[in-house]
Order: structure tokens, then sequence, then C-alpha cells
């Protein structure tokens, strides 16, 4: 059985989805986010100390994204993973990182500012400007979803898992308002997918 471990609403989110997507089987172990270094079996997992923490027999993965390229290689094939000879290949490895790299990444500060940092210091020069890179560097998806219905073309892959993740946190954070129409739209798309939803289910909502 493979093991999540991640507490939603957290990054674990994209890897509880893929995995519904694909029809794996898998236990959701939640974390106590201020013990988490305490916790043994996840420290294990993830020694970063991040959320998600994998264990799938003997492996033991950190990072979401990586996850799904591991569960799409080693589960695979699925068209969810496109392979290296499909000519939507580059397209799809670029938004794959292009969601954690170019659209989470820089929500880690905002996210740091406004929900653990004094009174005082949440609405500081570091989180807002996170936030404008995130609204910048999302045109590339929303000119890609301009021509296409999905980020690695014309089929839902796991480089929409990965983007559709901090589309939500942008929202949650106040900023759906300053994204492209069209990356509000694509988000709602993405979660009306029956896998989406079957990950609601079972790891608790994500962000809104």
């Amino acid at each position: 059985m493979i093991i999540v471990f991640g507490a939603p609403p957290s990054r674990s989110q994209r890897v509880i989805w893929m995995r519904e997507e694909m029809g794996l089987p898998y236990e959701v172990r939640r974390v106590d986010f201020a013990n988490r270094h305490e916790d043994d079996a996840f420290m294990a997992a993830s020694p970063a100390g991040a959320m998600p923490g994998m264990v799938d027999g003997d492996v033991r993965m950190m990072e979401s994204v990586a996850i799904l390229e591991y569960l799409g290689t080693r589960y695979g094939p699925t068209p969810l993973a496109p392979s290296s000879d499909d000519p939507s290949w580059p397209t799809y490895l670029t938004f794959l990182h292009f969601g954690e790299a170019s659209l989470m990444a820089p929500l880690n500060v905002t996210i740091g500012s406004r929900f653990f940092a004094p009174e005082e210091e949440k609405d500081n020069w570091g989180g807002r400007p996170a936030v404008d890179i995130l609204v910048r560097k999302s045109t590339a998806l929303a000119d890609q979803l301009k021509r296409h219905p999905y980020a690695a073309g014309d089929a839902f892959t796991a480089a929409d898992i990965s983007c559709a993740f901090p589309l939500g946190v942008a929202g949650f954070l106040g900023a759906a308002d300053r994204l492209d129409p069209v990356l509000n739209d694509y988000l709602a798309r993405m979660r009306e997918r029956p896998a989406y939803q079957a990950a609601l289910a079972h790891a608790g909502p994500p962000p809104s």
C-alpha cells in the first residue's frame, strides 16, 4: 500500500489527486504540521520536513512533482505522463515543473508571512511581491490555455495537476481576480474532474 504523508491543503493534494486519476490504492497519513519534525515516520519519508512524503514499499520520496513523475513512470504507461516520443512531451515537462518552480514556489513567502509572522509583519514587502510574481508568470500558462484546453496540449496530464494546485492557493490568498479569466475557468474545469472530487473526499478540501 502506498502511503501519502500530508495534511491537506498542502502539496500532498497533488499526489492524492494523481493516485485517484490512475486508480492506485493508497493511504493518507495526516501530519501535525506544528510537530512534524518529531514524527519519525514522516521525517523518514521527507527528511526536509516538507509535505508531502511518500512511502511505496522500500521507496521513500518527497517533493510533490517528483512523486508525480515517479507514479507516471513506475505505474505507467499512462496518458497522464506522455512518453518521450510524444510531440507533447517537451510542453508536458515544462508545465509539470512550471506549476511548482514558477507558480507555487513564490507563494511560500506570502504564506509564511500571512499565517506565521507576527501580526505587524503579516502584510510585508516580501509577501506582496511574491503574489505579483505568481500573477506575472501565470500569463505563460494562460497563453497556453488560450490555444489548448490543457497545460500540455489537448489531453489532461500530470502537468495540470501540478499547475492547478497553485492557482487554487492564489485564490485562497485573495488573488483570483488578478489572474487571467482563462485561468479561473481552467481551475473550475479541473475541480469538476471525478478524481479531483474523490481526492477531496479522502484528503479534505484544498485552498479555494
